[in-house]
């Protein structure tokens, strides 16, 4: 599964780009299995806070920030990033839908987040307290209803970003390594046929990745 992202910082709330203490809530797109660009699009009008057209020709994700707005900054990504694995896992268009398979958007959209370093490890907890849910909510969230365990992710994911995406520029030197290193490990995958070779693919990212510079503090405030 190919996951690719390109950073959008938006306000909480009205989203607007002229409020100085701005959060990242959404992705300025991402990728379909298929590898095809998938468009975003803020709609006010949509009965969720996050999904997705159903069309392969035209691919869309819709985030209404007005829904639930009790929600955390966090939170809302966290939903944003599902909802893109879904189009990475090639589950947009399919009929039928499980739990299983919303668990593991779920934890690969967490592994994307973690990766780009816009969820800090300690910050799980928070995000854990947080999915909570009535079932008048879950009517207004992606996915069944479900339990979430964030902590029985795996910590690794196949995080594949788009070259010509500009990182934040205090991050450059470590944005441009983790990403050299995902885009091969994504490339050795997609080869792979069989659990050896995906072990063997993890194993040359992992040793990849410990020659990157040490990861820069995230900025929340930002």
């Amino acid at each position: 599964m190919q996951l690719r992202i390109a950073m959008l910082a938006a306000v909480l709330g009205l989203f607007s780009a002229t409020v100085a203490a701005a959060v990242t809530t959404t992705f300025e797109s991402c990728s379909d299995t298929a590898g095809n660009a998938v468009a975003v699009v803020a709609d006010e009008t949509s009965a969720k806070i996050v999904a997705s057209d159903g069309d392969d020709s035209a691919p869309t994700i819709r985030y209404n920030p007005t829904l639930l707005p009790r929600l955390k900054p966090l939170t809302r990504l966290f939903f944003f990033a599902h909802e893109c694995a879904r189009h990475a896992m090639g589950d947009v268009t399919k009929p039928t839908h499980s739990v299983a398979r919303a668990r593991q958007a779920d934890c690969l959209g967490l592994a994307t987040l973690l990766k780009e370093g816009l969820i800090r490890r300690e910050q799980l907890s928070d995000l854990q307290a947080d999915l909570e849910f009535s079932e008048a909510e879950w009517a207004l969230l992606p996915g069944l209803p479900r339990q979430f365990n964030l902590d029985a992710c795996p910590a690794e994911g196949v995080v594949r970003l788009p070259t010509q995406a500009l990182p934040v520029e205090v991050r450059t030197p470590w944005n441009a390594c983790v990403r050299a290193c995902a885009d091969r490990l994504w490339h050795c995958q997609k080869a792979c046929r069989g659990e050896s070779c995906t072990a063997g693919c993890m194993a040359t990212h992992q040793q990849c990745e410990s020659t990157c510079p040490p990861v820069p503090p995230v900025d929340q405030s930002r």
